[in-house]
């Protein structure tokens, strides 16, 4: 048997894997495969992309929801409908099946098709696999949600068991309704399938908090490379988060007003650096910080928001970061330039030729050619003052 964890938003990666998973599974002669499933709910394509791969599988697909306190809601709830089996552990619940629809009012006519929808393909996929179509549909019209014992006694799941191995002696001999196959688990071994590195950092990447996170980094670290130029180390570094946080925010429900009223913060911030405003530039950048994170995601469903939490934390953390970090490097800027060609200048030397009005001056270890400022003649070993440079001329008097 192939054991398939689910944990977390469904996204594309998730639903990739699992639909690999479940091919893999029948190409390499398992008996069944058991889906572990502890989700609040995900984006519709995955979702969808998961129960086709469950209902045409030629092997019983048997969803467990696990482990205690976890969850099948929502997208969740579609794919343990489509299996063959559900199985659910004490302490889980299932459904909240009510459709995110992003950019959709599901109060507009519109918006009534795609409840409708949603409503039709759950009671199918319940009546296909004898279950209580009518809770089904209830699930999705008022987010109805059914605790385990709840589950098993409505006709929703098969079986309650509160391991893998009960699960295994539950389901045994058992005959699906929509496939008529017989599941066999006498004596199986469970082989877990894993997600590819790829596939757990984009899955990673997909949380929404990770998102936020990433584009403000990026924003953050270019904000510090212009105000601190060097070999670039902030840029890249910006704009590998960056690109990250937009394909992210190219497969999530984004906001685009959000992402302006983030990038106003940053810019707000930033201009209270060069235009004092006793605070209310950067007091107006954090308020901006916060609402744009509330915004940035187009979505009803909490899952699919940054955590308040977090985004106070991260906007209280972003102005510190301009105080203390940033205005250090806009100060330093402006500091008088204390090394390279211009420290040279007020440096102290001697004559090693007379200078008439060009020769050779000894200053800072070195010896350099040099010129009068007034063409006057100066005698080798005579005192100099540095002036000025011109290329690699240094311009010098005589010292008073």
């Amino acid at each position: 048997m192939t054991l398939i964890a689910i944990e977390g938003i469904i996204d594309p990666q998730v639903g990739g894997f699992v639909t690999r998973g479940i091919e893999q599974a029948a190409s390499d002669g398992a008996g069944a495969v058991l889906i572990t499933i502890d989700t609040p709910g995900g984006l519709d394509e995955p979702m969808r992309e998961i129960v086709k791969s469950i209902t045409a599988s030629p092997l019983p697909v048997i969803a467990y929801v696990s482990p205690s306190g976890g969850r099948a809601a929502s997208a969740g709830a579609f794919i343990c409908m489509a299996a063959d089996v559900v199985v659910m552990a004490p302490g889980t619940n299932i459904g909240a099946a009510h459709p995110v629809v992003y950019g959709v009012d599901l109060s507009s006519a519109e918006g009534e098709k795609v409840l409708n929808d949603s409503a039709a393909y759950l009671r199918s996929l319940a009546e296909a696999s004898g279950r209580n179509a009518d809770w089904a549909e209830l699930a999705v019209r008022q987010s109805l949600s059914l605790t385990a014992d709840e589950a098993v006694d409505q006709g929703v799941a098969e079986f309650k068991a509160d391991s893998v191995a009960a699960v295994l002696g539950e389901v045994d001999g058992f005959t699906t309704v929509s496939k008529q196959l017989v599941v066999d688990t006498d004596g199986a071994t469970v082989t877990e399938a894993a997600m590819s590195f790829r596939e757990r950092f984009f899955h990673l990447v997909l949380n929404p908090n990770i998102v936020y996170l990433l584009f403000l980094l990026g924003l953050l670290a270019l904000a510090y490379e212009l105000a601190n130029p060097g070999i670039g180390f902030g840029a890249i570094a910006g704009f590998s988060a960056l690109a990250l946080a937009v394909y992210a925010l190219y497969i999530l429900p984004v906001n685009y007003a959000g992402v302006v009223v983030i990038v106003l913060g940053i810019a707000l911030l930033s201009a209270d650096l060069f235009f004092p405003s006793h605070g209310l530039l950067s007091g107006s950048g954090v308020v901006s910080l916060i609402v744009g994170s509330f915004l940035l995601f187009d979505s009803s469903a909490s899952f699919l928001k940054v955590s308040p939490a977090l985004n106070l934390t991260l906007a209280a953390l972003t102005a510190l970061f301009f105080i203390f970090v940033v205005r250090a490097a806009v100060s330093a800027r402006r500091l008088p330039d204390q090394s390279g060609r211009n420290a040279m200048i007020g440096e102290v030397g001697y004559t090693r030729s007379d200078l008439d009005p060009m020769g050779q001056v000894f200053v800072h270890g070195e010896i350099w050619s040099a010129e009068t400022v007034d063409g006057e003649a100066i005698p080798q070993g005579e005192e100099i003052e540095v002036v000025g440079i011109s290329g690699l001329m240094l311009k010098v008097r005589r010292t008073v």
